[in-house]
């Protein structure tokens, strides 16, 4: 099952549509209700009664659209139906007949609404509703400059390169996040599989520690004769059936209390127990259940070896300490059995927790496991941005941002002032290194550039010409110089882009200090500094994009990988346990009776017992990359209802990858050629190791086995196929 999907699979594009739109929604009417209330104060203003309906009415509407936010569609088609009455409305809003060489409501309304829209929906719908707002305003102006002149009306043209840009980088931003996505799925499905692994590996030495704990010590004292009252016996056999049942539901299982527990356990003992420290203690089941193992693994080592007076356990608040006055022992010495280092270290070390054990001949043994407060909580802060979502968006935001910018200055700066505007495009272009390769040494040497371009654009105008296209520096500056500040944080970049504009504001005002100036400005401000404000803000919510597209994720891979877990744990306890469970539940419920062990039940203990112990001594070759990679293919067999046996027999070499494929690639086609059973062995030793197969087969099968094996020599008597297989200093062959 893959993680794609509606959960996290698509996370990063989901959360950049959600910022764009909200940033978009933002940006129309937050300029909608500056520019508004600008034109309703304006002096100069037509005192058309319609008109000032119109924008009292846009003013409250979109006030409450920046209190509400609300995404619906419905609200984006008031907003959209609003622009279209501002368009239309020219006639009374705009009525002079040159009304479109200067910045006048119905443009900065119509010319953000097409930015807006465009960087909040798809390409085809943002392309429709930008030639809706186009043809309002070509109506609109129409009847005012007559339809013969409406090719003078710049603001059209305008509107396509408004709409062209901001659906380039809409789509760019939506293009890398979808790239980051499908990277994503792959990474966390492989993640998935990887703990989905560790977990099943963990819950079988579980599984082998728990057997070794209960039935396995329970068979082995009836199996020796040892001299036990039927009571406790009985007892014990009870326990052993409740834990071996409750091992067989794999799902983690609520909070525990652990001292309790930890009672329960030395009620079985013959030992005096004294609890101190904690009364009371609660832990998620998932710690607990491996605390309280280890404890009754050491309590039952101290009954059974110590030959102890008292056994004291003292629980706190991260470690269960448990101290005998025993005989002890020396912890450094070999030891044969599996009860320490596999059922109380190997197990709390798996729990994510620690286990020390220390002792010495005559001094008793101090027992101490520990484990973390909360083991949901990360050693370290989980990376942000583990994809390089920011940076990968912020590359392409960065780039579209300084494309638009001399894409502006083409279209607006005059041939007469091609020097000013090659400086300022030269400081657009200082920021592509930033960009690409964090590289910001050409920066300031470029804001100071197009500090110079603010200046002097406006200050060598003429005055007439101060109102009106002729000063581009108005709105080319701040497109300019917001590429270089994209390094910068929010507060520091909107800082420098304000001061940008108040800088360039203040020169016309110093040289016209008139109404209209103090209009235009003021529509400027409303239309082009806030859209360029918003165009930073976005480049800083990206971030907090990624940071909530990452918690999305790991929300999701928690899930998913709590259920795979789940049901791999069912599937391996069915599979591998759930048999050698039922073999000795028979045994224990014969001695939950209290009846005498007899000669038949203490031979059957022995014969059990050694079965089991055979499986513990096994289990430490199951890590070893060739046995893992040969547990798939038997497996497979499984599924094919073979019937497989396989023997471990020394200790297995390390060998290379390449040679393990060999042998599995061998082992594969021999196995292919079963009939019903499969009998395995593999035997280790410094030079290799040697895998002896014996397989049923068909009779019409075996007539071309040597094809099927690569040209292998076997060895096949009537039913039977025997392969043995080589692998060390030579290559795979296949003997008789």
């Amino acid at each position: 099952m893959a993680t794609s999907g509606t959960g996290a699979g698509s996370a990063a594009r989901q959360q950049l549509t959600t910022r764009a739109a909200a940033v978009g929604l933002l940006m129309r009417n937050t300029v909608n209700l500056g520019v508004a209330l600008i034109a309703l104060a304006d002096p100069a203003a037509p005192g058309s009664r319609v008109g000032t309906w119109l924008l009292s009415a846009l003013a409250v509407w979109s006030l409450i659209r920046v209190l509400t936010r609300s995404p619906q569609a419905v609200w984006l088609a008031m907003d959209y139906a609003f622009v279209l009455s501002v368009c239309l409305a020219i006639p009374v809003l705009a009525p002079a007949a040159d009304f479109y060489t200067a910045n006048t409501a119905p443009q900065a309304i119509a010319g953000t609404a097409v930015v807006s829209i465009s960087v909040s929906v798809s390409a085809p719908v943002s392309v429709a509703l930008t030639a809706g707002i186009a043809a309002a305003y070509a109506h609109g102006a129409a009847a005012v400059v007559g339809w013969e002149n409406l090719s003078s009306v710049t603001a059209l043209y305008y509107f396509v390169v408004q709409c062209a840009t901001a659906s380039i980088i809409r789509f760019m931003l939506l293009r890398a996040a979808s790239v980051i996505d499908r990277a994503r799925s792959e990474r966390e499905e492989a993640e998935v599989a990887r703990r989905v692994n560790d977990a099943v590996r963990d819950y079988e030495r579980e599984q082998l520690a728990l057997l070794h704990d209960t039935a396995a010590s329970t068979l082995l004292m009836v199996g020796q004769g040892t001299t036990l009252p039927a009571r406790r016996l009985a007892a014990q056999a009870r326990r052993d059936l409740r834990l071996l049942g409750e091992r067989a539901r794999v799902v983690p299982s609520s909070p525990v209390e652990v001292v309790a527990a930890l009672g329960e356990c030395a009620a079985h003992l013959c030992t005096p127990v004294r609890f101190d420290g904690r009364d009371r203690l609660w832990l998620p089941g998932q710690s607990a259940g491996p605390v309280i193992a280890a404890a009754r693994e050491a309590m039952t080592n101290v009954d059974r070896h110590a030959h102890a007076t008292l056994l004291r356990v003292t629980v706190s608040d991260t470690c269960v300490r448990l101290v005998d006055d025993g005989v002890g022992f020396d912890v450094d010495a070999p030891r044969h059995g599996h009860g320490v280092d596999e059922s109380i270290i190997g197990r709390m070390e798996r729990a994510g927790g620690q286990a020390r054990v220390t002792s010495g001949p005559d001094t008793g043994t101090v027992t101490e496991l520990s484990w973390c407060p909360d083991p949901d909580t990360p050693l370290r802060s989980p990376t942000v941005d583990p994809d390089r979502l920011v940076e990968r968006t912020r590359t392409r935001y960065g780039l579209a941002l300084a494309a638009y910018a001399l894409v502006n200055l083409a279209v607006s700066v005059p041939p007469a002032e091609a020097p000013l505007g090659i400086l300022a495009a030269v400081g657009a272009l200082a920021s592509i290194p930033g960009i690409l390769w964090q590289r910001w040494a050409f920066a300031w040497p470029a804001a100071l550039a197009m500090l110079v371009v603010a200046i002097a654009q406006p200050a060598l105008l003429p005055q007439d010409a101060l109102i009106g296209y002729a000063h581009w520096a108005q709105g080319a500056v701040g497109w300019c110089v917001l590429p270089l500040l994209l390094a910068l944080p929010n507060r520091t970049g909107v800082a420098m882009l304000v001061g940008y504009w108040v800088l360039n504001s203040a020169v016309v005002v110093v040289r016209d200090p008139s109404a209209a100036m103090f209009v235009n400005v003021g529509l400027g401000t409303a239309s082009i500094l806030a859209v360029q404000l918003f165009a930073f803000v976005f480049n800083g919510l990206m971030r907090d994009a990624a940071a909530v597209v990452e918690a999305e994720t790991r929300a999701h891979r928690r899930l998913l990988t709590r259920d795979r877990i789940s049901q791999a744990l069912r599937t391996e306890y069915q599979r591998r346990y759930a048999t050698i469970v039922d073999n000795v539940v028979p045994l224990l419920e014969a001695l939950t009776r209290g009846d005498p062990v007899d000669a038949d039940l203490q031979r059957r203990a022995q014969a059990e017992c050694r079965r089991l112990r055979a499986l513990f001594d096994q289990a430490g070759t199951f890590d070893h990359p060739l046995t893992q990679r040969i547990r798939p293919l038997i497996d497979a067999a499984e599924d094919r209802r073979l019937d497989v046996a396989l023997e471990l027999s020394g200790s297995l070499p390390d060998l290379d990858e390449d040679r393990v494929t060999e042998v599995l690639t061998t082992l594969a086609a021999v196995l292919e050629l079963a009939s019903t059973t499969v009998r395995m062995v593999l035997t280790g030793s410094d030079d290799g190791v040697e895998i002896s197969i014996v397989i049923d087969i068909d009779t019409a099968t075996g007539s071309d086995l040597s094809a099927g094996l690569d040209g292998a020599e076997v060895v096949v008597s009537g039913r039977e196929l025997w392969c043995l297989l080589h692998t060390g200093a030579q290559r795979v062959t296949t003997s008789s």
